[in-house]
């Protein structure tokens, strides 16, 4: 009976020295959507790129608090904190870490050599490593954190490859670790960076004025941004 407890609690054990082990407990059972080759990321993210993005979206995106030129200026900042808030909790969830916490005050003080070195497991290295904005802190200016919650609500709805690109980066370079330790997390945090990157790339095109009018105002009425 002894033996038996033993290995259960061995196989519930998921964080321990500073090391994640790769097993289905671990990571969860493989998504076959996730891992399918139908996904074009090339195609989605053109998609994105291409959309043509009105004032009604961005009334939407703000989960209707403001209108028209309000909704615009809130959106541009809403749309990349979201983007960034889908990423962290895909990265957090890759990694069988807990949830995102709630917002907390900015703390403006990277952490120190000393801090990472001294760090008892891996989930308090990861705690230190993450990527972080002002804007998603209780000191954000523009913003409340259930704003943000609308935001992601709303991304996840109209452009949901984004989650799905960050998932699928992340399980391929996750699948090839048999362990996550410190240098398997800056791995995939590099990915989150790369993944962050192409996103707001092909928003940025979205949110383009020159490409927005010569793309999208054939098709205009009055809630279009002219």
């Amino acid at each position: 009976m002894l033996a038996i407890f033993f290995v259960c609690f061995c196989l519930g054990t998921n964080v321990y020295a500073g090391v994640i082990a790769t097993t289905s407990t671990t990571i969860g059972p493989v998504d076959t959507t996730t891992t399918s080759d139908s996904f074009d990321e090339d195609a989605e993210l053109k998609k994105i790129a291409e959309t043509c993005f009105t004032y009604t979206n961005y009334e939407e995106l703000s989960g209707y608090t403001v209108r028209r030129f309000y909704a615009l200026d809130l959106g541009r900042f809403l749309i990349r904190e979201s983007v960034e808030a889908i990423g962290v909790i895909e990265l957090r969830t890759m990694l069988n870490l807990e949830p995102t916490p709630p917002w907390k005050p900015w703390n403006n003080t990277d952490p120190s050599e000393s801090d990472l070195e001294s760090a008892a497991t891996i989930q308090a290295y990861y705690e230190l490593k993450e990527p972080r904005s002002n804007a998603r802190s209780l000191d954000n200016k523009f913003f409340y954190e259930h704003n943000k919650a609308t935001g992601v609500a709303y991304l996840d709805k109209r452009f949901p490859a984004i989650r799905e690109i960050f998932r699928r980066r992340f399980e391929k370079v996750r699948v090839s670790m048999e362990l996550v330790d410190r240098k398997g997390i800056d791995r995939m945090i590099e990915t989150y960076y790369k993944v962050y990157g192409s996103v707001m790339d092909a928003i940025a095109k979205m949110q383009d004025w020159k490409k927005y009018r010569m793309r999208c105002l054939d098709s205009c009425n009055l809630y279009c941004i002219v």
